[in-house]
């Protein structure tokens, strides 16, 4: 039993570095669909800038308020782009 085990460690061990390695590459992949996350965040914040604008010009004497509303919405959106480099972070450390 002892020389059968023998025999069979080095397949073993050259298994469990394979799924190490396979593993690292599929947290780098994992990473990467995470960082697309800041795409649809530009794009929420683009269409919410573009929008206080048009609301801007059509009405000057509100445009603290408005501001300050885009500002909080972006700050908002702009969580979920950090939520994504965070996760990104945290797979590439692993």
């Amino acid at each position: 039993m002892l020389q059968f085990l023998q025999t069979l460690m080095p397949t073993i061990v050259a298994a469990v570095e394979y799924n190490q390695f396979f593993a690292k590459g599929l947290a780098y992949v994992g990473a990467g669909i995470a960082v697309f996350t800041g795409f649809g965040t530009a794009i929420g914040q683009g269409i919410a800038a573009g929008k206080a604008v048009e609301a801007v010009s059509r009405q000057p004497e509100a445009s603290g308020k408005i501001t300050t509303t885009m500002l909080i919405g972006q700050a908002v959106a702009e969580t979920t782009g950090l939520y994504g480099l965070i996760i990104a972070f945290i797979l590439i450390s692993q």
